[in-house]
């Protein structure tokens, strides 16, 4: 029979193995639960960051998208504007050493500027003068820093006249075009 020493000693010893069991048992449910908040901790941080870094390149596209609309809207004639270029446009004609008549200016539906507030000024006009003076202002009409689409050109050598001996042909040119404006507010 064990000596009562030797039982006291396996119940010592199984007590230690209890409490050692329920220790491991404790510190890795412990362990487990801070690994879970970790991880949650973790995704949180990653959410947030994302977050951050979504409105930042939200903040870029916005702006990027505002400095994209001036650049478009510098490309079309602004609000109440009409007047100054109709005034620019006969100053183009005389700097090119032309007579001009503007025969209509209307506005029209731009079926494609709706959304963006636009609408289509179009202009019907004819020059008179040389030939090498009508091509000077015709290319000066297409490098315009407006948005600018020529509908139709049409060109006549209507006479000559005589100087000094030389024969200069005089040529009329009938422009019909389009430029976008910026809708007035009413």
């Amino acid at each position: 029979m064990p000596k009562k020493q030797t039982k006291i000693l396996v119940i010592a010893l199984l007590l230690i193995d209890i409490i050692s069991i329920g220790a491991f048992v404790f510190l890795f449910s412990f362990t487990q639960s801070l690994i879970t908040e970790s991880i949650k901790k973790e995704n949180e941080i990653k959410k947030e960051l994302k977050k951050q870094e979504t409105q930042s390149l939200m903040k870029d596209s916005f702006a990027l998208g505002e400095m994209y609309q001036e650049k478009l809207v510098s490309y079309m004639i602004p609000q109440g504007g009409v007047v100054d270029f109709i005034k620019t446009l006969e100053q183009l004609v005389s700097n090119s050493g032309l007579k001009s008549d503007i025969k209509t200016v209307s506005i029209e539906i731009y079926d494609k500027g709706g959304s963006i507030g636009t609408e289509l000024i179009r202009i019907n006009m004819d020059v008179i003068g040389e030939w090498k003076n009508i091509q000077f202002f015709l290319t000066s009409l297409e490098s315009y820093p407006l948005k600018i689409d020529i509908k139709k050109v049409s060109f006549n050598k209507f006479s000559d006249y005589t100087i000094k001996g030389k024969s200069i042909p005089q040529w009329s040119g009938s422009f019909d075009f389009t430029v976008i404006k910026i809708k007035d507010t009413k």
